[in-house]
C-alpha cells in the first residue's frame, strides 16, 4: 500500500486511498494485536497520514473515521500514538523539536480529532486516563548525603535537643574568649527578633491570597484586564484572535526549544528572606542564581523528557477546542493536571496545558454563556471567562510560576499565592458546575496523599487549600496517617513536605463549623503527638494548627473533656488485637521507617507541659505563648495540665511575657502592635485572675484583675505584688518546678526576656529560701551574664541568692526524701527535660519532652527511651509512638490505600 501510494501519480493516489476505506472498515486492531499486525498496519496509516495529510485531508480523515466507527479500536488506536510519541521523543537527542520528533505532533494531534470526532466519548475517557497516570509515574528523588542538617538552598534543621548551631557559638566564643555561651547565643539570636518582642519566622507576605488564608480575588500582578461586557456572540472572535489558531495541527510542529530554565518573570534568589533564618547564608549575595539554569550549565543540555501522561495532555489540548459536554465529568482531574503542571520544564508541555486551559474554558464556560445566556445582570460571568483567558494567553512560552517547594523554614511560597489565585478564579469561571469544588477538592486531596512526586503532591495540598471543600472524618485521619508515614524517614525533604500536611490541616480545621470540630477528637490528639517533635519549626506549625482547635472548641462545662478523654491514646488496644493495630504494626515494618517500640503509653499529665517546650526556643517562643493565653482556663486539668501545678506554671511561664509588656514604650498608636501585645496581655490577666478567683486565691486574682485595668505600671510593681503570693502559695514545695523553669527559660529562651527573668529571680529569692544543693545551678547560669550589661540584675540575683542559702539552718524546709523521690537530689536534675507525662510511681516535676513518654523515670518507660539514644531519636520515636496509638483508636476506613500514601517518602537517603 505505501509502495503504491508513492508510485503513482496524484490521481491514481486519491484512488488507493478511496479504496482503502471499505477494507479498513473490517479491521479489529484488538484481535490484531495478539499477532503483532496491529503495530504494523498502524505504522502504515501513520506514514500515510504523514504522507499525504496535506494534499487529500478528505480521505485521509475518511480513513481514520471508518476506525473509529468500531468503538473497541480507538484504545489501541491511541496507545498507538502515545507509545510512538515516547519513541520519538527517546530518539529526539537534540533540544530542538526536530526531525521525527516534529513530525509526530503533526499527525498525532491529526489522528485524535478525527477519532474524537466519530466518537469523542471514548477517545476523552481513554486520554483522561493515560493523564490520570501522571499521579502514579515514577518520581526520582535525590539520595541527601550528610544526613538531615541541611538542604539545598541553605536549610537548616533547627532542633530543641541542639539549641544554636553548635559551630557557630564554638567559632564566636573563639574569637571572643571572655565572653560566656549565654552572650555568645543572644549575639547569635538577635538579628532573629521584630520589634513586637516576638520572632517571625514566616516569609514576608506577597501580595494576594494566603496559603491558608481568606480567599481573594487575584492579585494585581496577574495583569488580567477587565473586559467590558458585550455580546455573547462576539466570544468566539476575541478568544481566537488574542493567541492565533487555537486547533492549528500544523501551526505547533514548529522548531521549538527546550529551555530548562525559567521562564517566569522574575527569578527568586537562593538567598531567599528565611534561608539565613538562623545565621547559615548560602554564600550567595545580590546575585541571582536559577536552580534549573544551574543543573543545565553543571549537566550540558537536557533531552525532552516527556510521559506516557505528557503526550495525553497535548493530544487533549486540541480534542478540548471542538468538545465541550464530553469533558465535563473529568473536569476535576483536567484542572488538576493541568495546573499541576503549569511549572513544567518542558516548554511543549508548559504550551499545551495553557491550551489545554483556554479551549476548556472556551468550550465550556464561553459556549455555555452562548447557547444558554446565563448571565447576570451586569454580566459579571463572561468578564470574568474572557478575562481568565486572556491572562493565561499572556503568560503563553513561559512558566504561569516559580517551580519551588516548600522547606521547614519557608512554607509560604510566592509560585502558591500565585497557584491559589488562579484555581479561586477558574472555580469561578466555571459557574455552571456547582460541585466543582467539591469534586476539585476530592481529586486534589488524592494526588496530595497518593502521588509518587513530592513535588506534585505540594501542588496538590496548595490546589486543596484554595478550594476549601467539605472536611470528612476520613479525611482528617488519611492525614493524620500521612503524616505518621512521612516521620518514619524525617529528612528535609520530607519534613518541607510535612508542613503542607500541617497547614492544610489548619485549613481544614478553619472550613469546619465549630459545634462539629468535637466530632473530631483525632486531631486534637495528633497535634499533642506532634508536640512532642525535636524539630522546631515543625512544633510551631503543630502550635498553630492546635491554636485553631482550641478556639473552636467550647471548654464551658465537661462535655468536650469527656469527649476527649474518651478517645485519649491507650495502651489496651494492643491488648485487643483489633486488626488496625495489626495493621498499624504491619505498616510500621516498613523499609523507610523506624521499627516499632515496645514502649507502653504512660499516664498522660496534659498538654501544657508540651506548650512549655516551645518557650525554650526563640522561634517558638511567640507561638507558645499564644497557646498558653489561648488555654487559660481554670477547667479541663485532666487534660491541660495537673491541677496542683497547673495555674502556678502558668503564671511562671506568663509572668515573663506581662512583664516584657510593662516594660515596652507604649506611647504610640492604638493599631500599633506593641499597643495591641499589651491589650492581648491585658485580656491574658483577666483570665489568670478569673483563674485565680476559681481556685480562691482572691489576693492573686486582685493582682491581675488590676493588671487588666492597667491599674500596674511597672515591673517592680508587678513582682512585687505577685512574688509573695506565689511564694506563700506553691513554695518551697514547688519552687524546683519554677525556678527550674525559668532558668531555663533565661539559659535558652529569647535575650529579650533576660532582663525580666533576673528581676523575677530576684524577687522570688527574696520570698523563699533556696537549698543549697540547687544554688549551683543557679550561680552557673546567672554569673554568665554578670559581666553583660545585665551586670546590675544578675549581681542582685546572685546576692539574693547568698541570702537565701545563709537562711537556712539544719533542718532543710525541703524534706530530703521529697527530692529524691522527684528526681532533684542531684545537680543535673534542676534542668531536666521537660514532660507533660509521668510515670505510674509519681508526680512530674519538670516539664518538656515526650508528652506520652516519661517522668523523670525515664528509662522505666520502656522503647521510648531506649539508654544511649539521642534526645532527638527519643522525641521521634515518642511522637510516632503516640501518633500511631491515636490511628489505632480511629476506624480502619479503607485497607487497601493505606499503603499507598506518600509513597515517595522512602525514595530519600534515610537520616
Amino acid at each position: 500500500m505505501q509502495r503504491q501510494l508513492d508510485a503513482v501519480d496524484i490521481i491514481a493516489q486519491h484512488q488507493v486511498l478511496t479504496c482503502m476505506a471499505p477494507w479498513i472498515e473490517n479491521l479489529n486492531f484488538w484481535r490484531l494485536k495478539e499477532s503483532g499486525w496491529s503495530e504494523r498496519l498502524l505504522k502504515s496509516l501513520y506514514y500515510v497520514t504523514w504522507r499525504h495529510g496535506d494534499q487529500f485531508p478528505d480521505e485521509i480523515e475518511k480513513l481514520w473515521r471508518t476506525i473509529a466507527s468500531k468503538p473497541r479500536n480507538i484504545s489501541p488506536v491511541l496507545d498507538f500514538l502515545i507509545t510512538k510519541g515516547i519513541e520519538d521523543c527517546d530518539s529526539n537527542a537534540s533540544t530542538e523539536i526536530s526531525g521525527a520528533f516534529a513530525t509526530y505532533f503533526s499527525v498525532a494531534k491529526r489522528v485524535s480529532l478525527y477519532l474524537a470526532r466519530i466518537c469523542p466519548q471514548r477517545t476523552i475517557d481513554h486520554l483522561v486516563f493515560q493523564l490520570s497516570q501522571r499521579m502514579l509515574e515514577d518520581s526520582i528523588e535525590p539520595v541527601l548525603p550528610g544526613g538531615n542538617k541541611g538542604e539545598a538552598g541553605g536549610n537548616f534543621l533547627l532542633e530543641f535537643s541542639q539549641g544554636p548551631p553548635a559551630a557557630q557559638v564554638a567559632a564566636l566564643v573563639d574569637s571572643q574568649p571572655h565572653m560566656s555561651p549565654l552572650l555568645v547565643r543572644g549575639s547569635l539570636d538577635g538579628p532573629l527578633r521584630n520589634t513586637s518582642g516576638s520572632l517571625s519566622w514566616r516569609t514576608a507576605a506577597v501580595t494576594g491570597r494566603s496559603v491558608s488564608g481568606p480567599l481573594s480575588p487575584m492579585p494585581p500582578e496577574l495583569n488580567i484586564v477587565p473586559v467590558t461586557a458585550g455580546r455573547s456572540g462576539q466570544l468566539l472572535p476575541a478568544l481566537v484572535s488574542m493567541s492565533g489558531p487555537l486547533i492549528g495541527v500544523r501551526s505547533s510542529t514548529g522548531s521549538m526549544r527546550s529551555r530548562h530554565v525559567s521562564r517566569d518573570s522574575g527569578d527568586y534568589l537562593i538567598d531567599t528572606p528565611n534561608s539565613g533564618e538562623e545565621g547559615i547564608h548560602s554564600g550567595v549575595a545580590g546575585h541571582p542564581v536559577n536552580a534549573k539554569e544551574l543543573r543545565s550549565a553543571l549537566q550540558g543540555h537536557q533531552q525532552h523528557s516527556l510521559t506516557h501522561a505528557d503526550i495525553a495532555l497535548i493530544l487533549l489540548a486540541e480534542i478540548a477546542y471542538e468538545n465541550d459536554e464530553d469533558f465535563r465529568e473529568h473536569l476535576p482531574l483536567l484542572f488538576h493536571v493541568t495546573f499541576v503542571s503549569m511549572d513544567s520544564s518542558e516548554d511543549i508541555v508548559l504550551e499545551h496545558c495553557q491550551h489545554l486551559l483556554v479551549n476548556l474554558l472556551y468550550s465550556l464556560a464561553g459556549r455555555h454563556l452562548e447557547l444558554y445566556e446565563v448571565e447576570n445582570s451586569d454580566g459579571e460571568n463572561k468578564q470574568q471567562v474572557v478575562s481568565l483567558i486572556k491572562y493565561v494567553q499572556s503568560k503563553r512560552g513561559s512558566m504561569m510560576w516559580e517551580n519551588e517547594d516548600p522547606t521547614v523554614t519557608r512554607t509560604e511560597l510566592p509560585s502558591a499565592a500565585l497557584l491559589s489565585s488562579l484555581v479561586q478564579s477558574m472555580v469561578d469561571a466555571i459557574f455552571f458546575q456547582g460541585d466543582l469544588r467539591e469534586t476539585w477538592g476530592t481529586e486534589a486531596l488524592k494526588w496530595a496523599m497518593e502521588c509518587t512526586s513530592r513535588h506534585l503532591a505540594c501542588r496538590s495540598h496548595q490546589i486543596y487549600r484554595a478550594l476549601r471543600p467539605t472536611v470528612t472524618s476520613d479525611t482528617c485521619v488519611s492525614l493524620i496517617r500521612c503524616l505518621h508515614r512521612c516521620l518514619g524517614n524525617p529528612v528535609p525533604p520530607v519534613l518541607g513536605f510535612v508542613m503542607e500536611i500541617l497547614l492544610t490541616l489548619q485549613v481544614m480545621v478553619e472550613n469546619m463549623e465549630p459545634e462539629k470540630l468535637i466530632l473530631y477528637p483525632q486531631l486534637f490528639w495528633g497535634c499533642v503527638a506532634m508536640m512532642h517533635t525535636d524539630f522546631v519549626h515543625v512544633y510551631c506549625q503543630v502550635l498553630e494548627l492546635f491554636s485553631r482547635i482550641i478556639d473552636r472548641l467550647s471548654f464551658r462545662d465537661r462535655t468536650t473533656e469527656n469527649v476527649l478523654l474518651s478517645s485519649m491514646p491507650r495502651d489496651e488496644l494492643d491488648a485487643s488485637g483489633s486488626d488496625m493495630g495489626e495493621y498499624q504494626r504491619m505498616d510500621s515494618r516498613s523499609a523507610s521507617e523506624i521499627p516499632p517500640s515496645s514502649a507502653n503509653l504512660p499516664v498522660f499529665e496534659g498538654v501544657q507541659p508540651l506548650v512549655l517546650k516551645g518557650l525554650m526556643s526563640t522561634v517558638s517562643h511567640g507561638v507558645s505563648i499564644d497557646v498558653l493565653s489561648r488555654i487559660t482556663v481554670h477547667s479541663c486539668d485532666s487534660i491541660f495540665g495537673d491541677a496542683e501545678t497547673r495555674l502556678l506554671m502558668h503564671i511562671t511561664c506568663l509572668l515573663p511575657w506581662l512583664c516584657l509588656q510593662l516594660s515596652n514604650d507604649l506611647v504610640v498608636g492604638p493599631a500599633s502592635p506593641l499597643q495591641q501585645q499589651y491589650q492581648k496581655a491585658c485580656s491574658v490577666a483577666a483570665n489568670i485572675s478569673i483563674w485565680c478567683q476559681a481556685k480562691s486565691l482572691e489576693d492573686l486574682a486582685t493582682v491581675f484583675m488590676a493588671y487588666s485595668q492597667g491599674e500596674i505600671k511597672s515591673v517592680d510593681n508587678l513582682l512585687a505584688c505577685v512574688s509573695p503570693l506565689l511564694c506563700n502559695e506553691w513554695f518551697p514545695k514547688h519552687s524546683a518546678l519554677a525556678f527550674g523553669h525559668l532558668l531555663r527559660l533565661l539559659e535558652k529562651g529569647p535575650v529579650e526576656y533576660q532582663r525580666v527573668l533576673l528581676l523575677m529571680l530576684k524577687a522570688l529569692l527574696q520570698h523563699t529560701p533556696m537549698d543549697a544543693a540547687q544554688s549551683p545551678h543557679m550561680y552557673a547560669i546567672v554569673s554568665q551574664l554578670v559581666e553583660s550589661t545585665l551586670c546590675w540584675e544578675a549581681q542582685s540575683v546572685l546576692e539574693a541568692l547568698l541570702q537565701s542559702c545563709s537562711s537556712l539552718t539544719g533542718s532543710h524546709p525541703q524534706d530530703p526524701g521529697l527530692l529524691s523521690e522527684n528526681g532533684l537530689g542531684s545537680d543535673d536534675k534542676l534542668l531536666a527535660p521537660q514532660m507533660s507525662f509521668k510515670a505510674r510511681s509519681g508526680p512530674l516535676q519538670f516539664p518538656m519532652g515526650s508528652a506520652f513518654g516519661a517522668g523523670l523515670s525515664m528509662a522505666s518507660q520502656g522503647g521510648s527511651t531506649e539508654p544511649g539514644l539521642p534526645p532527638r531519636e527519643v522525641a521521634l520515636r515518642n511522637t510516632r509512638l503516640i501518633l500511631g496509638r491515636v490511628l489505632d483508636n480511629c476506624a480502619l476506613g479503607r485497607r487497601r490505600d493505606y499503603r499507598r500514601l506518600v509513597p515517595f517518602v522512602a525514595n530519600f537517603g534515610n537520616p
